[in-house]
């Protein structure tokens, strides 16, 4: 048969089931935090006589998120080079076998090395599935999809949690099973999804939704904005490390009702996403957006430092949980706003990796601060008053460009 007469290819639709995989694979992440949580507390009395421990134990929960930070470039260019689907398939199988780890590892170093590994698939994954979702989807639903990634980590943090607090009662060990679940994600994978093909030049363009009218880029206003991005990765990663701690020093280690308080928190921020979609992103400028989400999440960690009992330090969470749910999708979509299509992927890989430092650097931080104010409780208070100090500044800027909007 000649060329001329062979029939046309024919094009592989995208459907709900391929949403479904690339969506739950981009949450894996959040398995790094949310179903640990709870058991924190009886991991560092477990290893009680290893050195700085209270470092140790919340930095290898967190240590992915500074591989992530490091990695995620690389492992787009890795998927460039190698394909997409292939290096995703087999990050998915890897990140279960370094997942699972710390159910046998006999000591906190060994576990530490165990979770920097599976950093180094989470960057696959994150950035790999993400890449994806942009090589299927096109325009609108692409869109659509990017902001559902956020909502599906939010909701699977509320399960996650919850679960955490449950096998945790198992022991500290008994949470790390969970990671099993990228196993049959990976068949998932190797089944149903195909390896992306470039599309063609003349038609690129279709499938980008076109930049805003006069966008350039402005690398001050980028470094700008990685430094907010920084700030959310700070606050956002506080609830996840430090709340069991929390509770237990006011006399709650029942691991079940740790587990529950994470939950509800996951659920304010499910809740300030979904308000961010449909109320607050339509309404509010970018600064306005910022000192409201800024402010919420402060007052959160105010109520958190100051509470002394179950109920108290829960509904403290759970505003926190809500503050922070308006706090990361303002600042990716300001980001995106801000960046031409020549720029995207620099500025969005430049965001990733001040967020995930940010998330990295969080234990430090806390600890470090609890060192100075006595307790961890004193620390997170000092945190949200910063916030509110921030939030502020926030509104001072949103009050300007309201002015000169309309002196405009």
């Amino acid at each position: 048969m000649s060329i001329a007469t062979q029939p046309p290819t024919a094009v592989r639709q995208p459907r709900a089931i391929h949403a479904g995989i690339l969506l739950v694979t981009s949450g894996l992440t959040t398995l790094a935090t949310a179903v640990l949580g709870p058991s924190l507390p009886k991991m560092q009395a477990y290893f009680a006589a290893t050195p700085r421990v209270e470092y140790w134990v919340p930095l290898a929960m967190t240590v992915p998120m500074l591989v992530m930070a490091v990695l995620s470039i690389f492992a787009g260019a890795l998927a460039d080079r190698i394909g997409r689907k292939r290096l995703l398939v087999w990050s998915t199988g890897l990140y279960a076998v370094f997942g699972t780890a710390p159910l046998w590892l006999p000591t906190l170093q060994s576990i530490f090395v165990s979770r920097t590994l599976m950093g180094v698939t989470e960057a696959a994954l994150m950035t790999v599935s993400t890449t994806m979702i942009g090589d299927y989807f096109a325009g609108a639903r692409r869109q659509k999809l990017m902001s559902l990634q956020t909502t599906v980590a939010a909701g699977s943090a509320v399960v996650l949690n919850i679960l955490g607090g449950m096998m945790g009662a198992l022991g500290w060990r008994a949470p790390y099973a969970v990671y099993s679940v990228s196993l049959p994600l990976a068949l998932l994978m190797a089944v149903y999804l195909w390896e992306p093909k470039p599309a063609d030049p003349s038609k690129a363009l279709e499938s980008h939704a076109p930049d805003d009218a006069g966008v350039t880029f402005r690398p001050a206003q980028l470094v700008g904005i990685c430094a907010v991005a920084l700030l959310v990765g700070l606050v956002f990663l506080i609830v996840p490390v430090h709340l069991a701690f929390l509770f237990d020093a006011i006399g709650e280690r029942a691991s079940e009702h740790i587990g529950l308080a994470y939950g509800l928190n996951s659920l304010g921020v499910m809740a300030g996403t979904v308000c961010f979609g449909w109320i607050v992103a339509g309404r509010l400028g970018v600064a306005a957006q910022l000192a409201l989400a800024i402010a919420l999440t402060g007052l959160g960690f105010i109520g958190m430092g100051l509470a002394t009992s179950y109920a108290a330090l829960t509904a403290a969470a759970v505003v926190n949980g809500f503050g922070s749910g308006l706090l990361l999708p303002t600042a990716v979509t300001w980001n995106m706003r801000e960046l031409p299509f020549e720029r995207r992927g620099l500025g969005v890989g430049a965001f990733q990796s001040s967020l995930f430092f940010g998330m990295f650097l969080n234990p430090i931080l806390v600890v470090s601060l609890a060192g100075s104010a006595g307790t961890r409780a004193g620390a997170v208070e000092a945190i949200g008053m910063a916030l509110l100090a921030a939030a502020a500044v926030a509104l001072g800027f949103s009050r300007r460009a309201r002015t000169g909007a309309a002196a405009g």
